[in-house]
């Protein structure tokens, strides 16, 4: 699969494909306009050895992701007060 960019809620992820080393697919989602100037991001791995996400489901994780570091107790309240979520900007 090729990177991919996507959108949700305002919130913009590049999505990548690599091999780990023991030969299981991740995917690296960069926050492009997260905080830390748009370095912040997040890797999923998959299980078991073969098996791929969909578009739909990266996206989907993205969503999930953002949503999770803006609720109160997320990583966005405790590591990054200051990053507020494009919807609120």
């Amino acid at each position: 699969m090729e990177p991919f960019e996507f959108t949700v809620d305002g919130e913009i992820f590049r999505v990548s494909e690599r091999i780990q080393h023991d030969g299981r697919m991740s995917y690296d989602f960069a926050w492009l306009n997260g905080p830390a100037d748009g370095s912040y991001g997040y890797t999923l791995g998959c299980s078991p050895l073969g098996a791929r996400m969909t578009r739909e489901e990266l996206v989907e994780s993205g969503r999930g992701f953002a949503s999770s570091f803006y609720e109160p107790g997320g990583i966005g309240e405790e590591d990054f007060p200051e990053h507020v979520a494009k919807r609120a900007r």
